[in-house]
């Protein structure tokens, strides 16, 4: 049993598909952390859909180069390094 509950923020709580982008993401991470959140208990970052265009032909999901450009490999990477965790989810 943990000290607190899960506790982080959630992308579709705020913006829902309103202008989610990479940016967007890192910028938040890097709040939570500036703003001493994650020393609260704060400690989980998550997409909440709107990330993904499509599927690959192998039915991998692809996340929106435009507004990903870095790929979900390298946003998560960037989340990591500021020791939170990050959570993706997608409805397709």
């Amino acid at each position: 049993l943990g000290l607190t509950p899960p506790m982080g923020w959630n992308s579709w709580n705020k913006f829902r598909c309103d202008d989610i982008h990479e940016t967007l993401i890192q910028d938040t991470a890097r709040a939570i952390v500036d703003l001493g959140l994650d020393v609260l208990g704060y400690q989980y970052v998550n997409l909440d859909d709107c990330w993904q265009v499509s599927r690959n032909e192998t039915g991998f999901i692809q996340e929106d180069p435009d507004k990903f450009p870095s790929g979900m490999g390298a946003l998560s990477e960037y989340v990591h390094s500021l020791n939170l965790k990050f959570g993706l989810y997608s409805d397709s």
